[in-house]
């Protein structure tokens, strides 16, 4: 009969590391699904903040030209002024710069009594050295001669427009004009557009992450839902199974003493197991739906409750009278019975199950801790799901239901806490409980 056993228990290893495979290609193509959504925004909006400042450095680039003109046209008009006002006093120029300077200051006080505070930057070079200018200090003299000598073209240095272009003068040595024009304007939009394209983009990536994780939340949530009905449909088919075939033997009226007997005992037996499973499944859901009144409990009392609704266990039980802790008694009880029968079927080497209470800060410790067959390391995260058995035979043949470590972690999860197991195939299992302190009131022993 174990065979059969075997190979249901390895096909069902196999099919839950299928589904987990299942799951994780799922959750990836989900993920990656959401990053591609993320990173395609990104580039989108990347490529419209470029054309933002495109647009934007090309209208202003319209009107530095324009400026440029009208700077070249009014200092060739201001040199001729200059060369005539030389000539007509009679007396020599004092030098290329000074009058490339004087000429400068008087162009820069007219524009500005003309335009106020939008007059144009400009400087004026003369053999690669600027002899006078006007432009913001950002603007670095390198880059100004560097303009100068590019008369075909248009600079864009830091936030800065540069046009360079050579001044028709009635003089015999060149002079060079530069006008700079503040392309701030463009950054700012880039910069604004960017900024606000890249929030939009953080706010969807972020609902779409949570889209995401609620799905994945939901698909979880379905998936145990329809393992939990499979679950149970196996567990109700087994004893209805020996419930009908045993009745119709019953029924045939063909049977012994002997057999009737043993088919009224099967009968008792599966009926028991199908009533024990309906009040722990009403038990788990009432929880679940109701929630639990927290007051301070003796753990050696619940330990006494335990060891009295189970004459045919040995427990060693070791609590100290002061501990008290916030639950209650009569589910605290039920939980450390639940465990401590497990720990029973497990066959301990040493013939008892013990339960330990001890201190551990703002919490007191309970352990309930035998030297049975242990649990393999794979099914430790499982332990906890309904109707998941380690060695479905056994269990079976103890008259376990497969809620029993469903119904404790939901206890455990009313009083505030969750249930840590930790074994060693052949050497036991131990679960641990931590439990909130409280102070100590009289209570029926």
């Amino acid at each position: 009969n174990g065979r059969p056993y075997i190979r249901n228990k390895a096909g069902m290893q196999f099919f839950d590391s299928l589904n987990q495979e299942v799951v994780l290609m799922k959750r990836k193509s989900m993920y990656t699904a959401v990053l591609a959504l993320s990173l395609a925004l990104g580039l989108a909006g990347g490529g419209l903040a470029c054309r933002t400042f495109r647009d934007r450095l090309d209208a202003l680039e319209e009107q530095a030209v324009l400026q440029h003109q009208r700077s070249i046209c009014g200092l060739e008009d201001a040199f001729a002024a200059e060369y005539d006002t030389q000539r007509g006093a009679g007396y020599p120029s004092n030098g290329a710069d000074s009058v490339c300077a004087r000429v400068g200051q008087a162009y820069t006080r007219g524009q500005r009594l003309i335009l106020g505070s939008s007059t144009a930057a400009f400087a004026l070079v003369r053999e690669e050295e600027v002899a006078y200018s006007c432009l913001p200090e950002s603007v670095a003299a390198a880059d100004v001669q560097q303009a100068a000598a590019a008369t075909d073209g248009i600079l864009l240095r830091g936030r800065t427009l540069l046009l360079g272009g050579v001044l028709n003068t009635p003089y015999s040595y060149p002079v060079a004009v530069v006008t700079a024009v503040d392309a701030s304007g463009a950054f700012a939009a880039r910069d604004q557009l960017l900024y606000s394209w890249l929030a939009v983009q953080a706010v969807i990536t972020l609902a779409a992450l949570a889209a995401a994780y609620q799905y994945e939340r939901l698909q979880e949530l379905n998936a145990r839902q329809s393992r939990f009905v499979a679950d149970l449909t196996h567990e109700l088919k087994t004893p209805l199974t020996s419930l009908i075939g045993y009745a119709d033997l019953l029924r045939g009226g063909t049977l012994d003493a002997e057999r009737r007997r043993t088919a009224a005992e099967a009968l008792y037996h599966e009926s028991a197991r199908l009533e024990s499973l309906s009040q722990q499944l009403l038990a788990l859901n009432g929880l679940q739906a109701d929630g639990v009144a927290l007051r301070p409990v003796r753990v050696a009392a619940a330990f006494a409750d335990a060891a009295r609704s189970l004459p045919d266990v040995v427990l060693d039980c070791d609590a100290p009278a002061e501990a008290v802790v916030l639950a209650d008694r009569v589910l605290l009880a039920d939980l450390v019975r639940n465990l401590a029968l497990n720990g029973w079927h497990a066959g301990p080497k040493d013939g008892a199950v013990h339960l330990r209470c001890t201190d551990a800060g703002e919490c007191w410790r309970l352990t309930v801790q035998d030297a049975g067959c242990g649990i393999p390391a794979e099914a430790l995260p499982h332990l906890t799901e309904p109707f998941y058995r380690v060695d479905k035979a056994r269990a079976r043949a103890n008259g376990g239901s497969g809620v029993g470590l469903a119904l404790c972690a939901q206890i455990a999860a009313a009083f505030g806490t969750q249930l840590d197991f930790a074994s060693r195939v052949g050497e036991g299992t131990t679960v641990t409980i931590l439990l909130k302190k409280g102070a100590a009131e009289h209570e029926e022993a």
